[in-house]
């Protein structure tokens, strides 16, 4: 099978390298089969040349969280990281965030989301999801509209607080009936929470204006809202990833690339060819990006808009500590885990303790980047 070749040419170019030898509508199918990862020629590109990349020009430097690596205290349960000062009694906050067009830059608040799900929406683009309990922005913004494809993603999180600017009139009685089966609390400014909670930022242009305080709407939260559980599983390196200097992900209408780089041991975010900044002018980074293959089908709310079928499983890629691991992964039910396994050995991969982006992509649509190319990228 092509998988088990993939997996065979990433491990013989490790060894090269190193010189030696329950909610609803839900998918129970594979969804990606025989996907061709990655070729033996890129991973041998990627280990045959440095991937440092320590000199990018990536605006401000982001700021790093010092770990104490004796701690054995609770861990926030979305990032893994120490909860040195306890994990909060309070629910996640889920936000749509617009990423359609330069309008929308620069986004406000995506720093400080634990876990952001990058999904494919109409018209060739993507929108965010981002997903918040350890640290809670003043401003996010612009808050955009939601689709049928985020309630599936959302049921995993012990019913967290959905905030949204508004929906057409059929994914609104989605969101309802998932809301009304215990899934989440939603909050969209199309409704009455809009006057109190939701704004627009005068400065920018409609529809990416829109802007919420989360940590208010946290407050709103109902009595079966729960401190969300881990949906990943966090802990060392595995002895089958490969250096990488990044990966790319290509679809219509943008090109969305992660570059290592070791200084700031994280990989940095590049959209169109640029440094993806935030509010601040600083480059976004992330510790984790999870590159999955999903299948898409066509909303039942809008013909126009895909559908992100996030149930089931398929393969896809792990990026962490400048490496990358063919994975492959497992969802069953929406109320599920991400389980993510050596698409070798079939044994869990943990990530790395901080954030994680997770880019929900068609299959052909990714590639692991060479040194060469990274380099080029960021001039």
């Amino acid at each position: 099978m092509l998988r088990r070749v993939i997996s065979v040419a990433l491990f013989l170019a490790y060894l090269t390298a190193c010189g030696g030898g329950s909610g609803a509508n839900e998918a129970t199918t594979t969804l990606v089969e025989e996907v061709p990862l990655v070729t033996t020629t890129q991973i041998e590109e990627s280990v045959e040349t440095p991937t440092t990349l320590a000199e990018q020009t990536v605006g401000a430097i982001p700021t790093t969280t010092t770990i104490d690596p004796s701690w054995t205290g609770p861990v926030y349960p979305l990032t893994g990281l120490p909860a040195y000062e306890g994990i909060p009694e309070t629910p996640a906050v889920v936000v749509k965030i617009g990423n359609n067009d330069q309008n929308s830059l620069p986004q406000h608040g995506l720093r400080e989301a634990d876990i952001v799900y990058d999904v494919r929406i109409e018209n060739g683009k993507s929108r965010f999801m981002a997903v918040y309990h350890s640290r809670l922005p003043e401003v996010v913004m612009p808050v955009r509209s939601a689709r049928s494809s985020d309630i599936n993603l959302l049921l995993n999180l012990n019913h967290p607080v959905f905030v949204y600017w508004g929906s057409n009139d059929i994914v609104l009685e989605e969101i309802k009936s998932a809301e009304w089966s215990g899934g989440y609390d939603s909050r969209s400014a199309a409704s009455q929470w809009g006057e109190q909670y939701f704004n627009r930022d005068s400065s920018r242009s409609r529809p990416a204006n829109g802007k919420v305080n989360i940590g208010d709407l946290q407050e709103t939260a109902s009595n079966e809202a729960e401190v969300p559980v881990a949906i990943f599983e966090y802990g060392e390196l595995t002895s089958n990833a490969v250096p990488a200097a990044g990966v790319q992900w290509t679809i219509t209408r943008r090109v969305v690339d992660y570059i290592w780089n070791s200084s700031l041991e994280q990989w940095v975010r590049y959209q169109d060819g640029v440094p993806h900044l935030d509010e601040n002018g600083t480059s976004l980074t992330v510790d984790n990006l999870l590159f999955l293959y999903i299948g898409y089908g066509i909303s039942d709310a809008d013909p126009t808009s895909p559908q992100a079928i996030s149930t089931g499983s398929g393969d896809g890629w792990l990026l962490r500590d400048g490496t990358v691991t063919g994975v492959t992964w497992e969802r069953a039910r929406s109320s599920d885990s991400w389980t993510i396994m050596d698409d070798e050995s079939g044994e869990m991969v943990p990530l790395d303790v901080g954030t994680t982006w997770v880019t929900l992509a068609k299959p052909g649509e990714g590639r692991i980047l060479s040194s060469a190319e990274a380099i080029e990228l960021i001039g």
